[in-house]
């Protein structure tokens, strides 16, 4: 069955477009509230305003009209009334003391009653001021009716505030009408424009809605075919989102764990790799002399081998023992290396006396191929803290290396030098030479150079892996340099007493 290997983008989607309408919906209902509010005190304002100059218009001409009605001379009280309702565009009502209208201009008098209540007018004759708005199917005014006082009678030049006090100067009232239709049409051209700019600022917010979202859902639609691919076992994709935002660290956290999951993958597989290589060498390494001293045991037993032959295969056999016993042993090593459980056994040393000792250890090995070991100190170089038999071990596996592989009569040098707050330890020989392909991997078990090593010269594999164990549980680390047909040297580099 092949494997769908797309990703379901309709859950994306719909993130998308949730995210969009989300926006959308809170940008709307912010512009609505805001648009509400708005021509709330638009209008306010519009009323007060028409209010203020209608109050403002209604004490100037009841100032104007005192004297023509306290004369009661109707020819220059209706002259003067049609003047000002001109000037005002309103219409204006003028009442004498018993609340009986005198005169007025632009508006029939007796539609005055369908305006103001009769109270209201006897009201207004008491000294009170009254403003109020009239509202109907064919009609929107707003109405001021002020008392007018004789003249030369100011109530607040009196400090008479209380209308009741004022009531006796009153000699009539004047009722001013403003027609609201004009206004309303200048509310209603506002409305219009509002309406307008708040769909522009709609289709506005649907572009930025649209390319919020995107800039959010694409991020999160590309993180999401990341985590597709680790799930199917592809770790070469990343997200190529950068940003200092949460989805910024989302989306870092995302490429970390990625390459996180592909080093512990990689690890895993290099690890089954080597445990597969492991029992395959050791396999190997075992099956060879177990099958010749097989062989040789059941040739002497069966007698194809000689008598006077015995001593030439029991060497064979010897050694295939040793090579047998030396194996379980280095492996004994490094298991015990390994173990969490090992306990070191530090104390101060001098180095030069170290390596003087691993010298002297294998002095007969090196003088059966002709060998000079030469051993090279730095003067006044600090203690090393080391655990004396695992250090003698590690120095004895490198010698030993170095004297199987140097051509006979050769030298081999080892020495130590301060590097920094580090003790630097060499040991080099004269040897063929190591590939620089084969170098990363010299320090690994079983690791062989050379396939085709001879009886004498084969080593159980494993003694530059213990080796490169035991410095790292001294908190070192080792290294190797090699040059074919020039030689190679094997270092490794501890921490000085004194640091």
């Amino acid at each position: 069955m092949k494997r769908n290997n797309r990703l379901p983008l309709f859950p994306l989607k719909r993130f998308f477009t949730r995210l969009m309408l989300s926006y959308l919906v809170v940008t709307l209902a912010g512009l609505g509230v805001v648009s509400i509010i708005f021509l709330t005190l638009l209008q306010r304002y519009f009323f007060s305003i028409e209010g203020w100059q209608l109050a403002t218009r209604g004490e100037k001409a009841a100032a104007v009209l005192q004297e023509p009605l306290l004369e009661k001379d109707l020819p220059v009280l209706k002259r003067l009334t049609e003047t000002l309702a001109f000037s005002y565009d309103a219409c204006l009502w003028v009442t004498d003391q018993s609340g009986k209208i005198m005169v007025n201009a632009g508006e029939n008098p007796d539609k005055l009653g369908l305006r103001l209540e009769p109270n209201e007018i006897h009201h207004v004759l008491d000294g009170n001021i009254i403003t109020k708005q009239i509202t109907g199917p064919d009609y929107n005014s707003l109405f001021y009716a002020t008392p007018v006082y004789e003249p030369g009678y100011d109530p607040e030049e009196h400090d008479e505030i209380d209308p009741a006090k004022s009531a006796a100067h009153v000699i009539g009232a004047l009722v001013v009408s403003f027609p609201l239709g004009p206004l309303a049409g200048t509310i209603a051209g506002v409305t219009h424009l509002g309406f307008y700019a708040a769909l522009g600022a709609a289709v506005l917010a649907l572009l930025i809605a649209y390319s919020l979202s995107r800039q959010i859902a694409k991020p999160v639609e590309e993180m999401g075919r990341v985590a597709l691919d680790l799930s199917e076992g592809r770790f070469e994709q990343r997200t190529t989102y950068r940003a200092a935002d949460e989805l910024g660290q989302l989306a870092e956290t995302l490429n970390f764990a990625v390459k996180r999951v592909a080093g512990t993958i990689e690890e895993q597989r290099r690890t089954v790799k080597l445990q597969r290589d492991f029992i395959s060498n050791i396999s190997h390494e075992f099956r060879a002399p177990l099958t010749s001293l097989r062989g040789f045991l059941e040739m002497m037993q069966s007698g194809k081998i000689k008598p006077e032959d015995y001593g030439k295969y029991l060497k064979i056999m010897h050694e295939d023992t040793v090579h047998l016993s030396r194996l379980v042993q280095d492996l004994l090593d490094l298991a015990d290396l390994e173990s969490p459980q090992i306990t070191l056994h530090k104390v101060k040393h001098d180095p030069e006396a170290l390596l003087r000792a691993a010298v002297q250890h294998a002095h007969l090995a090196a003088a059966a191929k002709k060998i000079t070991l030469e051993v090279q100190a730095e003067g006044g170089l600090p203690a090393v803290i080391v655990d004396e038999r695992r250090f003698n071990q590690v120095l004895i596996n490198l010698l030993d290396n170095a004297i199987r592989y140097s051509p006979p009569g050769n030298k081999i040098v080892i020495g130590v030098s301060r590097s920094g707050k580090e003790l630097h330890f060499t040991v080099s020989d004269n040897g063929p030479g190591i590939p620089e392909a084969d170098l990363p991997y010299i320090w690994d078990r079983f690791y062989k150079v050379d396939k085709s090593r001879t009886r004498e010269d084969r080593g159980s594999g494993l003694g530059l892996a213990i080796v490169k164990q035991i410095v790292e549980l001294h908190a070192g680390r080792v290294a190797v340099t090699s040059t074919l047909g020039k030689g190679s040297t094997f270092s490794f580099f501890l921490p000085a007493a004194e640091s």
